[in-house]
């Protein structure tokens, strides 16, 4: 496992002969120096440097900083960047002086189309040194923005696709704009709040698009909400998976006071989202096993989990049905659900029946349920007649 840092040089200042300095601060500590990668380097004992910059980005000062002394190397680094001619075999020596494995990258400025697409493969580049198991610190603060953002934006996307398993511990910004009104102190900020939204953004969308409270588990995990009520979130989460609708049922009729805890959270997304799952546990409390087999049905089809909703809606037209015609009986009951079949009123019994109807609810239910491929080619008027058989029972479950 490595600290690794990733930051952007950017074209700097330079006043008699020399380049602006900060003084920088982070927990309580300063440093002074024209590199934010320096001070966050020593701070945070960092194992590895991945420098990024352009043909003009302040090369010969980063030599420098980091502990270059052969004043004619320099010179050269400040002669090939002041006529953007600067190469990545011009930065072997500067990259020898660097911390062990550190590696140096040069990229475009972004201006238009081709040059991003360009940083967008040398970012897919730099992942590839990126190993399981190790740390990542971000600085956003120097270069252009677009390069900040790529490489605040680009970490994100290499989590997500490559087969790697490392964290992204950090991302630190200094804000020298305020050192003014800071006693010429500038502040650097940790930023990662901003990763941590978008992944709290990614387990709403996940449940509102897909049904899936896996990635809201795994967050409330990390920010340590307490066990049972993470412990309820599971439960849910596999109920769902497994399509198991009378513990589902059980489930919310239970669970809404737990969830209500997480309202209490020091942490302010989790109170934001507590809203957000309370409207669903409350959306799907439904007093009678009918209702809440339909609202499921049509719960599933918004986030187009398309076959749960079939099996869902099928379940819930027999079971309605059991309530109508036997009353008194254990709608559950095998036998009895097997005789409500029989007795769905009409016109309903139409969409509904295997017999009176090849594309009904029940044929499409079952070569779903059992994987059959008698409707291989009608998937999508499948998904299209879904909408249509939901609208037309909706009058089915207000009959008392």
């Amino acid at each position: 496992m490595a600290k690794i840092l990733i930051s952007s040089l950017g074209t700097g200042f330079k006043q008699d002969g020399e380049y602006q300095k900060a003084k920088y601060e982070i927990d309580g500590k300063k440093y002074e120096t024209s590199f934010i990668a320096d001070a966050l380097s020593t701070h945070l004992c960092i194992d590895k440097l991945f420098l990024i910059g352009t043909k003009k980005s302040i090369w010969d000062e980063a030599y420098s900083v980091f502990g270059g002394e052969d004043d004619s190397y320099q010179e050269l680094l400040y002669e090939k960047q002041e006529k953007a001619s600067i190469s990545i075999e011009n930065l072997q020596i500067f990259t020898k002086n660097l911390l062990k494995d550190s590696k140096v990258f040069i990229v475009e400025y972004g201006v238009n189309e081709d040059e991003l697409w360009n940083n967008f493969e040398k970012f897919l580049e730099i992942v590839e040194y990126i190993k399981d198991g190790d740390e990542l610190y971000i600085d956003i603060t120097h270069s252009f923005r677009s390069l900040s953002l790529m490489s605040f934006v680009m970490t994100q996307f290499a989590s997500s696709i490559a087969d790697k398993n490392f964290k992204i511990v950090g991302v630190y910004y200094g804000m020298f704009e305020y050192s003014g009104e800071n006693s010429g102190i500038t502040p650097i900020v940790d930023i990662k709040i901003l990763l941590e939204i978008q992944e709290w953004i990614k387990a709403i969308d996940a449940i509102k698009k897909y049904s899936d409270f896996d990635p809201l588990v795994r967050l409330l995990e990390e920010e340590g909400v307490e066990k049972e009520v993470n412990k309820t979130f599971i439960q849910l989460n596999n109920t769902i998976e497994i399509a198991n609708l009378a513990a589902l049922h059980q489930f919310v009729k239970t669970a809404s006071k737990k969830i209500n805890s997480i309202k209490n959270s020091n942490n302010k997304i989790i109170k934001l989202l507590a809203p957000e799952v309370l409207k669903l546990v409350d959306e799907l409390n439904q007093d009678k096993m009918s209702d809440f087999q339909f609202t499921l049905a049509k719960w599933f089809y918004r986030n187009k989990n398309y076959a749960l909703s079939y099996m869902a809606l099928a379940e819930a037209i027999v079971t309605k049905t059991c309530e109508l015609k036997f009353p008194d009986e254990d709608s559950s009951s095998v036998e009895t659900r097997t005789e409500a079949k029989k007795r769905i009123d009409h016109p309903y019994n139409k969409e509904f029946s295997t017999s009176l109807n090849e594309n009904g609810i029940s044929i499409i239910r079952n070569n779903i349920a059992h994987q059959l491929s008698d409707r291989k080619d009608k998937v999508n008027q499948d998904i299209e007649k879904l909408s249509k058989f939901i609208k037309t029972f909706e009058p089915y479950f207000k009959k008392q």
